[in-house]
């Protein structure tokens, strides 16, 4: 139950959503939009001993999904929002629940979307949002 199996299960349920271009398991260098990767969140990145036997704990990721700025605002707007909705081929949150962890970790809950918006990244502005993804872990 590494770090690097629930990353690669998390990008590996992002490897079907239909739309995104690229998606990766690691905060990449160089992005090829629309795309998606995952990152442990910043200010929270994994929170232990849950329980009174110290037994659980859990990762806090988020997935980033970047999408040209484009000719409009609005049009980027149009190309994004599919990612987020609750289910369908598009939907990250939809492909996140569909995840069999077996014995990696106990469940998978996108939380809430974070940072709707214009996002630069590798000095590049686009549009983008965070899922934010709680890994519950017990030993």
């Amino acid at each position: 139950m590494s770090l690097a199996d629930i990353r690669s299960k998390i990008n590996t349920a992002l490897a079907s959503v239909s739309g995104l271009a690229e998606h990766y398991a690691k905060v990449p260098s160089v992005i090829i939009p629309p795309c998606a990767f995952v990152a442990l969140r910043p200010t929270d990145a994994i929170s232990y001993d849950f329980t009174a036997q110290n037994a659980s704990f859990v990762y806090h990721f988020y997935v980033e999904v970047l999408v040209n700025k484009g000719a409009t605002l609005e049009q980027a707007q149009d190309d994004l929002d599919p990612f987020l909705q609750p289910a369908g081929s598009t939907s990250i949150k939809a492909a996140m629940e569909t995840i069999s962890w077996a014995t990696t970790a106990d469940v998978c809950r996108v939380m809430n979307v974070l940072n709707y918006g214009p996002a630069i990244y590798g000095g590049v502005e686009y549009l983008g949002a965070r899922l934010a993804l709680d890994v519950w872990i017990s030993s």
